[in-house]
């Protein structure tokens, strides 16, 4: 009886979620309108910073429609301007992605279904359609990253988000997360915002998320890359 125990015990402490659009671990109630902005600093392997510019996040909740609107700017590598807007339901399952490079000249508009993705590209005034198969239940890649902070997750559970990525060589680009400890930052001698800290993998880049308890905003990133690491830091 006692091994049994054990052996359960160490089953549940180790549990394997995957989380999909709609499930109940995921507050979309949490979800609010904002307007943040968030300096990002790649360095390469040597610590050297090769990238360092801000980023501007719009979040908006429009419930008549039933529609969540992410969108963003940011100017990288210098005088190189690009924007994205990321659409989805209340659930969070992706409806669109528009995605604008201004001075490559080129544009990618996606149209998510169940078990498919569609991508029209137009560069330079050519345009191109490409589909993608997909399994049902996935997020994606432009918008995933702004709702960690809107998930209840539990200590001892490793969670699998599947997430659509059009860069990657297969569409399918997971993320596996964790809620790996709590923190406490003293921003001022009279102020503190106490964390949850994620540990994350995404291909193959690791590293930890930490998220305002009060907010569920993501406040910063830590990660590592296989040529270099980054830093996002919400301003």
């Amino acid at each position: 009886m006692t091994f049994i125990f054990i052996a359960t015990s160490a089953l549940l402490a180790n549990a394997q979620v995957t989380i999909k659009p709609g499930d109940n671990i995921i507050h979309n109630d949490w979800i609010k309108p904002s307007h943040d902005f968030y300096r990002n600093q790649v360095s390469d392997s040597t610590g050297k910073v090769i990238y360092d510019f801000m980023m501007e996040d719009f979040t908006s909740v429009d419930l008549a429609n039933k529609r969540i609107t992410f969108s963003r700017s940011r100017q990288v590598p210098a005088g190189s301007f690009s924007t994205d807007t990321s659409v989805t339901d209340l659930s969070l399952k992706p409806v669109r992605m528009h995605e604008i490079h201004y001075q490559r000249n080129v544009t990618f508009d996606m149209t998510f279904a169940d078990n498919q993705v569609s991508v029209q590209t137009i560069r330079k005034g050519v345009s191109s359609v490409k589909n993608y198969p997909m399994k049902s239940g996935y997020f994606e890649d432009n918008m995933i990253e702004y709702i960690f902070g809107y998930l209840d997750l539990k200590k001892g559970s490793t969670y699998t988000l599947d997430n659509f990525n059009k860069d990657t060589p297969v569409p399918s680009d997971p993320y596996q997360i964790e809620y790996a400890f709590d923190d406490v930052w003293n921003v001022a001698p009279d102020h503190q915002v106490y964390c949850t800290v994620l540990r994350f993998t995404h291909g193959g880049t690791s590293g930890y998320i930490w998220i305002d308890k009060s907010t569920h905003m993501m406040l910063k990133t830590l990660a590592n890359f296989k040529k270099g690491s980054y830093v996002l830091t919400k301003i």
